[in-house]
């Protein structure tokens, strides 16, 4: 008997350290077998990428088989280098915008908050170190790029959506904690309601938010409130779709949720 790890030849990891503030990210690169659409291929970039990226990217390769399936995809997990599926501290830092500790509840664990409010610096990231790392290699589709997120990850997706809506094409928030800093996302939200009224949007934007039936009332509350009033917009360059996962809570909605954000991506 031989035993040797598993891989997939199409899987790749970088290291890329974020010039702003000389962290470093693991960059896990699932790369599409076949040729790139016309246009190029599409993007998700998918946060917490220790924990998620095989996730969507075998979602990925299923949806794109061919001859049936949809345009190839990349998919690219920003992750932490270290392998645990979700680094608490630094995922902390980098998927959360600054608050004000009283505005925040006790953690589960009762130990004090970690360093918070990186939220900036990781768009800078992206902007400045990882997108154009992933375009000098693939030949990209720039009106197919779409930043999935998940819980903190899913309020990041609706940050950079109100305050950088040009980086990408598609967002998809699951399970958003919208709860944070005593909803301050609204505010960023009110912000953008009116660049939007103006009719002041540099791209076409399609957005998509996700949430459990099990999970928390006021989650799942938060999540329609703020997904039914973006439908109501009606802007020109702006689509919002919903979408309620029955019978799971926080944790199981992920793969659903993936599922569900790769077809968005190929499919609008």
């Amino acid at each position: 008997m031989i035993i040797k790890p598993y891989t997939k030849p199409n899987y790749e990891t970088m290291l890329i350290t974020n010039t702003v503030n000389d962290l470093d990210y693991e960059i896990f690169i699932a790369k599409p077998f076949d040729e790139p659409a016309k246009d190029g291929y599409g993007v998700i970039y998918v946060l917490d990428g220790n924990g998620l990226f095989e996730t969507a990217a075998e979602i990925t390769r299923l949806l794109t088989r061919k001859p049936k399936g949809y345009h190839s995809a990349i998919v690219v997990g920003i992750g932490y280098p270290g392998g645990e599926a979700f680094d608490t501290e630094r995922r902390m830092y980098d998927l959360t915008m600054p608050a004000e500790l009283e505005n925040l509840p006790q953690r589960p664990n009762g130990e004090p908050w970690p360093n918070l409010g990186g939220a900036d610096e990781l768009i800078s990231f992206f902007e400045n170190e990882l997108m154009p790392t992933i375009e000098q290699q693939y030949v990209i589709d720039k009106h197919k790029q779409a930043l999935f997120g998940h819980s903190l990850g899913g309020l990041f997706v609706l940050h950079t959506l109100y305050t950088h809506s040009s980086l990408f094409s598609h967002y998809i928030a699951s399970s958003a904690s919208i709860w944070w800093n005593h909803q301050a996302i609204l505010n960023e939200y009110e912000a953008f309601k009116c660049q939007l009224l103006k009719n002041d949007l540099s791209n076409a934007l399609k957005t998509l938010m996700i949430v459990g039936g099990d999970e928390l009332e006021y989650m799942v509350k938060d999540s329609l409130d703020l997904c039914t009033s973006m439908m109501s917009l009606h802007g020109p360059n702006f689509e919002v779709s919903w979408a309620l996962l029955e019978h799971e809570e926080h944790v199981s909605v992920i793969s659903g949720s993936i599922s569900r954000a790769v077809k968005f991506l190929l499919t609008t």
